[in-house]
């Protein structure tokens, strides 16, 4: 019931702002709306943008959304780390902006399927531009040249070390995050949830740090750690479906 009324409220919003404000089109197809204008650094070219943002199909349905999970999406301009739309909109606003795209299928993902995006699917996206900057060194490369040769534990004593060069670092729970699934996809489970376990440490508040510790516990057999992982996630972020859906299956294991 609560998805059910965040996408008809969301909706009603949408509507009441194309209502009020003028379609911009542009020549590659992409629609959008002003909702509020910022005064803050335009994005350019080769800066890492920070943003919160809602994602819906055309019925409404939400398949991505920072604002409630208070976990803002970041991604550099000019490296195709975002679909073509998302791309060309983005590159036109600037901090404290706040406008809703439409995006044909040809600037989204096309023909395929997207995980519960059908193929073919126009896409709506609310966006907010919180900052503008220069993009940092990854601690991920760093780290894992560390790990490979030294091992994990050496890999920790020097995040501690590099945390006095966060001028310099990006320690966000995404790049830990990141790092820990590398391992993992690796075969490299063990070290990959000692990562994961620093990412809960240093970002406590982060829901998807705890669901992913979640995994990497379930996937090493500790189901009860799993189920607190899956459990502290759903605290900071209710909407956590996986989290949901992961716990069920745990416990229905433990039941044969």
């Amino acid at each position: 019931m609560k998805k059910l009324l965040f996408i008809i409220s969301f909706w009603v919003y949408v509507m009441s702002v194309s209502a009020q404000t003028d379609t911009i089109k542009t020549d590659t197809g992409l629609q959008y709306y002003i909702v509020d204008e910022g005064e803050g650094e335009k994005v350019q070219e080769g800066k890492e943008v920070t943003l919160h943002g809602i994602g819906t199909l055309e019925n409404g349905e939400v398949f991505w959304e920072t604002r409630e999970s208070n976990s803002p999406f970041h991604f550099v301009t000019g490296t195709n780390s975002v679909i073509k739309g998302v791309e060309e909109g983005v590159s036109k606003m600037r901090v404290g902006d706040r406008w809703i795209f439409i995006l044909p299928p040809e600037l989204a993902y096309g023909d395929k399927q997207r995980g519960p995006i059908p193929p073919n699917s126009t896409l709506i996206f609310d966006y907010e531009v919180l900052d503008v900057s220069d993009p940092k060194k990854s601690i991920v490369d760093t780290m894992l040249v560390t790990i490979d040769q030294q091992g994990v534990d050496k890999a920790l004593d020097l995040y501690y070390d590099l945390k006095n060069k966060k001028d310099i670092f990006n320690f966000r729970a995404d790049q830990l995050n990141t790092l820990g699934y590398k391992l993992m996809n690796e075969g490299k489970l063990e070290a990959g949830k000692v990562v994961l376990e620093l990412n809960t440490k240093e970002h406590p508040d982060n829901f998807n740090a705890w669901d992913s510790l979640g995994e990497a516990y379930m996937k090493l057999g500790q189901r009860n750690l799993a189920i607190e992982s899956y459990e502290k996630s759903l605290e900071l972020y209710p909407k956590n479906s996986n989290a949901v859906e992961m716990i069920k299956k745990i416990k229905a294991k433990e039941k044969k």
